[in-house]
C-alpha cells in the first residue's frame, strides 16, 4: 500500500474588513416648562404619530431594517445568512471582497447546517448555506415558509479525518469500514488489528479511542456517515443510523459528542481521540489528518486538487441526472468516487434562497437585488478565491452556468428583480 503524501502548507487567513465605529450621540436637550405646556403636547403628539409611521414604513417592521434606496443596485444594505461552518472561510472572503466593491454588507453566521436551514425557515435570515441537500422535513418546512426555494451549488471541499495520538508518528490509513467501527465502537483502542493492518507502526499502541461526532445537525455528519453508509451493512442496514445530519450516534465508552465545529476540534485535541472537521480548518490549525483508502484500495490524503477532481469525475458521471435549482438534492452524494486518487469524503456545498424574497421574507425590492447581486457575485468573481487562496473546490462549469441561469427567475413578490450585475 503507498505511504501518504505529506500535508500541504496552511492556506492564508482570509482577509476581513473593518467595522466602522458608532457615533456617540448628543446629549439631550432640556427645555423649560412654561403655560404652553397643553399646545406643545398636541404638536409632539403628531411627531410622534408621524415618526412612528415612518419607521414603520422604512423598515416593514422586518428585523428593524432600513428602507433601501427604489435604485436597482442599492448601496449601504446588509444581508444576513447563517449556516454551515464547513465553508466559513471563504464566505468570509467573499463578503469581505464584495463588500469593497459593492458598498453592500454580507453578515455570515456559522451554526451548522440544520441551523441554517431552520432560522430561513422562521425568515430570519435572507440565505442559509448547507453542506447537503434539504431533506424532505427541512423541505416541506421551507416550501410552507417561503414558497419555492433555489438550491444553488457554490462551492465545495473535503471532510478530513482529524486526530491526536501521542507516540505515533503517522501516516494513518483508513477504510470507510474502520471508520465505521469505531463509530460503531467495535473497533475501541489504537492497536485493533484492523488498523495495525494499515498502519503497522500502531502495533503496541494501546491507548483507547475517544470517538467524537457532531451533537447538531452538520453538513459534515452527513458526509461522514454517508461513506460509513457505503463500507459497512452494519451502518447501512440499521434504522436510526444510515446517511443522516443526526444519525443516533451509538453510545459507549470512548464515544464523545461536539456541538459545533469549534467544539469538535477541541475536543479531538485530547490524546486518543478521533473525529472529523472541514479540510480548510484542520489545514490552517495544523491538526493530523488522516489518509482515507479509495475505491482502489490505496489511501489518499486530502488536498484541493483530489477534492476538485471528485466532484469532477463524479459530476461527468452523474451530472445529466442532476436536478434543477427548484429540484430535491437530498440524495446527491459526491463521496467515494470511483476514479483512483479522487479522496473519498468529497462534498459540494449550497446556498438555499427563496425564489421570491418578498414572499413575506426580505423588506423590498432593494434587498432583492443586493441578494440577487451578491450571488451573481460568489458564481462569477468569488470562485476566483478557490483554490488561489482556500483549499476549497468550485462546483464544475456545468452547476455554475446552471447557477446563474437560475437567478434571472427571482422575484419579488411576483416582480422580477433587477440585476445589479
Amino acid at each position: 500500500m503507498s505511504t501518504a503524501a505529506p500535508p500541504p502548507p496552511a492556506p492564508a487567513a482570509p482577509a476581513t474588513s473593518a467595522t466602522p465605529g458608532t457615533p456617540t450621540a448628543p446629549p439631550p436637550k432640556v427645555r423649560r416648562r412654561s403655560d404652553r405646556g397643553p399646545i406643545y403636547g398636541a404638536i409632539l403628539a403628531v411627531v410622534v404619530v408621524v415618526i412612528v409611521v415612518g419607521v414603520g414604513a422604512g423598515t416593514s417592521w422586518y428585523g428593524l431594517r432600513p428602507a433601501s434606496s427604489t435604485s436597482p443596485c442599492p448601496t449601504g444594505l446588509e444581508l444576513q445568512g447563517n449556516g454551515a461552518a464547513f465553508p466559513a472561510a471563504i464566505v468570509d472572503q467573499w463578503a469581505s471582497t464584495y463588500h469593497t466593491s459593492s458598498g453592500n454588507t454580507v453578515n455570515y453566521v456559522t451554526s451548522s447546517a440544520g441551523g441554517g436551514v431552520t432560522l430561513l425557515t422562521e425568515k430570519s435570515v435572507d440565505f442559509a448555506v448547507t453542506d447537503e441537500g434539504l431533506n424532505a422535513t427541512q423541505s416541506t418546512a421551507l416550501t410552507a415558509a417561503v414558497g419555492t426555494f433555489l438550491t444553488l451549488p457554490v462551492t465545495g471541499s473535503g471532510v478530513a479525518i482529524i486526530y491526536t495520538l501521542s507516540g505515533y508518528a503517522g501516516p494513518l490509513n483508513l477504510t470507510g469500514a474502520e471508520l465505521a467501527g469505531i463509530y460503531l465502537g467495535t473497533i475501541n483502542t489504537w492497536d485493533n488489528s484492523e488498523l495495525v493492518a494499515n498502519n503497522p507502526g500502531l502495533s503496541g499502541i494501546t491507548t483507547a479511542i475517544t470517538a467524537v461526532h457532531r451533537s447538531d445537525p452538520a453538513g459534515q455528519s452527513y458526509v461522514l456517515t454517508n461513506l460509513l453508509t457505503l463500507d459497512n451493512a452494519t451502518w447501512r442496514t440499521t434504522a436510526s443510523l444510515g446517511t443522516s445530519l443526526t444519525p443516533t450516534w451509538p453510545v459507549f465508552s470512548g464515544a464523545e459528542g461536539a456541538s459545533g465545529n469549534s467544539a469538535m476540534i477541541t475536543d479531538v485535541k485530547v490524546n486518543g481521540a478521533i473525529g472529523y472537521t472541514d479540510l480548510y480548518d484542520a489545514l490552517s490549525k495544523g491538526l493530523a489528518i488522516a489518509s482515507i483508502v479509495d475505491s482502489h484500495g490505496a489511501p489518499v490524503y486530502p488536498t484541493e486538487a483530489n477534492v476538485q477532481s471528485a466532484i469532477n469525475d463524479i459530476y461527468a458521471a452523474i451530472g445529466s441526472t442532476l436536478p434543477g435549482p427548484t429540484g430535491n438534492w437530498a440524495t446527491v452524494s459526491f463521496v467515494n468516487s470511483s476514479v483512483a486518487g479522487d479522496y473519498p469524503l468529497a462534498a459540494l456545498v449550497y446556498v438555499i434562497v427563496p425564489q421570491d424574497p418578498g414572499h413575506g421574507h426580505t423588506a423590498t425590492i432593494g434587498y432583492g437585488s443586493v441578494l440577487r447581486q451578491w450571488l451573481n457575485y460568489v458564481f462569477t468573481t468569488g470562485q476566483t478565491f478557490n483554490r488561489t487562496a482556500f483549499p476549497f473546490a468550485s462546483p464544475p462549469a456545468g452547476l455554475l452556468t446552471q447557477d446563474l441561469g437560475a437567478l434571472p427567475t427571482l422575484t419579488f413578490n411576483g416582480t422580477s428583480i433587477p440585476s445589479c450585475g
